[in-house]
């Protein structure tokens, strides 16, 4: 370790296992209740197609592409959430490769929420990785991970 851990470099890393717990709960929460949600509201729309004539193969395919997607969106939640527990830990132990780690987490998180927006826990997280970022931006800590010096 360099020292102490400086103000910003703490606030970058609450910021990161707050990303972390959103993401890994989010997609566990997801794993759990939402088959159930969505199947009790196939079996509507099901109900539903006698009226359009709809085969029953296709909306059961639906549901299973649906399922799927779901399911790997989650999955990348839970990765993600993984992630940045592990990555929070290297910031608070100073490890020099964490800024460009911290860096590419960030844009792919800030993807990910994009793709998948519609909820409050990506608009969360697109905002917390947007902060991360800017953070691992300023002089002060790219100095702090060896990245740039700062003239004195």
């Amino acid at each position: 370790m360099r020292g102490s851990l400086p103000s910003v470099i703490k606030i970058v890393t609450i910021l990161a296992i707050v990303n972390g717990i959103i993401l890994l709960v989010g997609g566990l929460i997801t794993i759990y209740f939402i088959p159930t949600i969505i199947t009790s509201q196939l079996r509507n729309i099901t109900n539903l197609t006698e009226v359009n004539q709809l085969h029953p193969q296709i909306s059961s395919g639906v549901s299973g592409t649906i399922l799927s997607i779901i399911y790997i969106i989650a999955l990348v939640s839970i990765a993600l959430g993984g992630a940045w527990f592990c990555l929070a830990w290297s910031m608070y132990d100073s490890k020099q490769w964490a800024w460009l780690t911290t860096v590419i987490l960030s844009i792919i998180t800030i993807i990910f929420s994009i793709l998948s927006i519609g909820d409050i826990v990506n608009i969360t997280t697109l905002i917390i990785s947007g902060l991360i970022l800017y953070y691992m931006y300023r002089p002060y800590v790219k100095s702090y991970f060896g990245r740039v010096t700062i003239p004195k």
